[in-house]
């Protein structure tokens, strides 16, 4: 099981991340004296705030479920064009658009990825991600849970307003399948009827590089 209490532990991660989203933002702007050169080295810790939506392959990749969550990345600059990270998505989707999922559930995933940043001493720092990623879905009100694997590519930009911090957002694809259920204590394997699924997730967020 991933989650004990899905519905608190959603609320409170939400509130935590939502919190230190501003207190970054906050800390952001009152250092703003004027544009920075770029900084993508060392350690490289990014927070954000992230719109989702989901669909599935047995629904014919129609409808999409929509919701809202939080992305919390942390990795290591290894030169000024590329950094390796592993993060962490959690998010809540309405689950009545499809024929899936017909109620409210969470989605999380945990993923190991690339950075590969286009310019490096600019302000504006455009970038690339691709990420393995191991998912899950929970249904909010019934001990039911989805497992299975995916990709992630995606892309977006950082603005840096000091060498160690930058605003930053993004917009990312992903796909994969859920190939287990679990359902009480029971686990099965589900890989001849997997679960396909698409997701689009837009992010707003801040990066530190606190070893500059």
């Amino acid at each position: 099981m991933i989650i004990q209490n899905p519905r608190l532990i959603y609320t409170l991660m939400t509130r935590l991340f939502t919190y230190l989203f501003l207190v970054a933002l906050f800390l952001s702007a009152s250092t703003v004296s004027s544009a920075q050169e770029s900084n993508t080295r060392k350690l490289f810790l990014e927070t954000s705030i992230d719109g989702q939506s989901l669909s599935y392959r047995d629904d014919g990749f129609d409808s999409a479920d929509r919701g809202g969550g939080f992305s919390f990345r942390a990795g290591w600059g290894i030169s000024d064009l590329a950094t390796l990270y592993i993060g962490v998505n959690g998010s809540r989707l309405d689950g009545i658009n499809n024929g899936v999922i017909e109620q409210e559930y969470e989605f999380g995933a945990l993923e190991i990825g690339s950075r590969f940043n286009f310019r490096t001493g600019q302000t504006l720092v455009p970038f690339a991600d691709v990420a393995l990623r191991g998912v899950a879905v929970q249904l909010t009100d019934v001990d039911l849970e989805f497992t299975g694997g995916g990709l992630m590519l995606g892309g977006g930009a950082s603005y840096f307003v000091s060498p160690a911090v930058a605003l930053t957002a993004g917009l990312r694809f992903g796909f994969g399948n859920f190939d287990e259920i679990r359902l009480g204590g029971i686990t099965a394997n589900i890989e001849e009827a997997d679960i396909g699924f698409g997701e689009i997730r837009y992010s707003f967020g801040v990066i530190f590089y606190p070893l500059k």
